[in-house]
């Protein structure tokens, strides 16, 4: 395959990928069918399955997609060469920040893994381990007392996961409080604590 003819393989693959889960998101991947997605694309079912060969191995490639790509931003964030809280900050904004611009593929992530195969639910269920994981080591380097027993350090952990995957079952990011700033809200919310006089967002 030439440059320009994988260049543009890449670029249909990319607009089929964009058109399926907006439209899955929508409708949830067990109504949306495979003629559903062809027709958003302006395409035939036989020439999306060039691409995906089964419906299950296009939801993989979504969701795979959009974790990787959180995933390699949390991992870069985490190596910086900052202190603990701040890059605490920047790991909560870029997780926020990436989920606003994905909302369709993080809806997806959230609600249609039940759907594909053990062996690539797997393959996405360690990678948002090791997110956890990475911020569960932030947490430890930024209040070793309170996270001294590991029997604590997982839940906190979980805790904050939660608060920010699930989020976007009602944030919208056109709503009145930006990505950044609804981030910096929960970072602050969960290192400062509910009482705690705010800074200025």
């Amino acid at each position: 395959m030439t440059r320009v003819r994988a260049e543009d393989y890449e670029l249909k693959k990319r607009l089929i990928l964009g058109k399926a889960a907006a439209l899955i998101a929508r409708k949830g991947f067990d109504v949306a069918t495979m003629m559903d997605v062809a027709q958003a694309c302006g395409a035939s079912k036989s020439h999306l399955y060039h691409y995906f060969p089964s419906k299950e191995d296009l939801l993989f490639a979504i969701v795979h997609d959009h974790v990787t790509t959180q995933l390699a931003d949390l991992r870069r964030i985490v190596a910086l060469p900052l202190p603990a809280e701040e890059r605490f900050g920047q790991f909560v904004d870029s997780f926020m920040q990436g989920a606003a611009r994905s909302r369709d593929e993080h809806v997806m992530l959230m609600n249609d893994l039940k759907f594909l195969p053990k062996e690539q639910r797997e393959t996405i269920r360690r990678m948002e381990v090791e997110m956890t994981e990475l911020m569960q080591d932030l947490l430890v380097e930024m209040n070793p007392d309170l996270m001294a027993s590991e029997r604590v350090q997982k839940p906190y952990a979980l805790l904050l996961y939660g608060m920010m995957i699930w989020t976007f079952s009602w944030y919208r990011r056109s709503g009145e409080i930006a990505p950044r700033e609804l981030a910096a809200r929960i970072s602050h919310l969960f290192v400062h604590g509910f009482k705690a006089t705010p800074p200025a967002f």
